[in-house]
């Protein structure tokens, strides 16, 4: 779900992406011309599909709407021999509000472009492959399987969230590392703890991530986004150092929401 070789084809679509930049040719979903309130239909749209959407104190939903219709604005998503529906547009801004929504104003700046393919791939980038449903590269384009995005919010208390888990990755400080960005040399120090200790519960067996955290520190981090966004009053009754240290790093209480959800 995150790195493998650069493949030519994916080194294509980001000189392609630059090269509408430069010609003034995009034939990408990008709503520039939303009005300026986020239209009631998309809020409904949002509190049928996202568990999360539902759960935000309603002193967060103006900031959740602004920053869903900034990067609806600004930020293409382009569909790879596949029709991005409204449906889908929506969904993948939410993947990344989701996580930033705690942050005033944020706009996803490490983010150049988000390519939507009609299948799951392979590690060449072919349809159809059982490999991959998503990918984020380091220059800022990241993949997304149009049917698994859409089964992450249908199914979001799987544990398993193809778009928080790839967004999670472009707020990985180093892209590999597994270390959220802008924290101070004593948070790193304390977060390089809270995961040795993850990973060696998850080698014993004992944990609520999902067991792919194992692959490295990268999809650790990922993983432990997920669990925190999708099943948080687990992880706060069973992981809660880790969950104390994600609710401060995201300034957000999704266990707490839950017990008092607003509709």
């Amino acid at each position: 779900m995150h790195h493998s070789r650069v493949n030519l084809g994916t080194l294509a679509w980001t000189v392609a992406s630059l090269l509408r930049r430069i010609l003034g040719t995009d034939r990408t979903r990008r709503h520039a011309n939303l009005p300026v309130e986020l239209p009631q239909s998309w809020k409904d749209l949002l509190k049928s599909r996202s568990d999360h959407y539902r759960r935000l104190p309603v002193l967060y939903r103006p900031e959740f709407h602004q920053q869903v219709h900034t990067f609806l604005a600004t930020k293409r998503i382009t569909g790879v021999e596949t029709h991005v529906t409204d449906e889908i547009t929506l969904l993948v801004a939410a993947s990344a509000v989701t996580l930033s929504v705690g942050w005033p104003g944020y706009t996803w700046d490490r983010l150049a472009e988000v390519l939507v393919y009609p299948s799951n791939f392979d590690r060449d980038y072919r349809f159809g492959g059982s490999d991959l449903s998503g990918q984020a590269h380091p220059w800022g384009i990241v993949i997304l399987s149009a049917p698994v995005l859409l089964r992450s919010f249908e199914k979001a208390g799987d544990g398993y969230h193809l778009g928080y888990h790839e967004f999670a990755h472009l707020l990985d400080r180093s892209h590999t590392g597994g270390v959220p960005a802008d924290l101070s040399d004593e948070s790193i120090r304390t977060w390089a703890t809270i995961m040795a200790r993850e990973e060696e519960r998850l080698r014993r067996g004992d944990s609520a991530l999902q067991p792919y955290g194992l692959s490295g520190p990268a999809e650790l981090f990922a993983v432990a986004v997920e669990a925190f966004f999708l099943n948080p009053v687990t992880l706060v009754s069973s992981h809660g150092e880790l969950y104390a240290f994600l609710a401060s790093y995201f300034r957000q209480d999704p266990a707490a929401w839950s017990a008092s959800a607003t509709t």
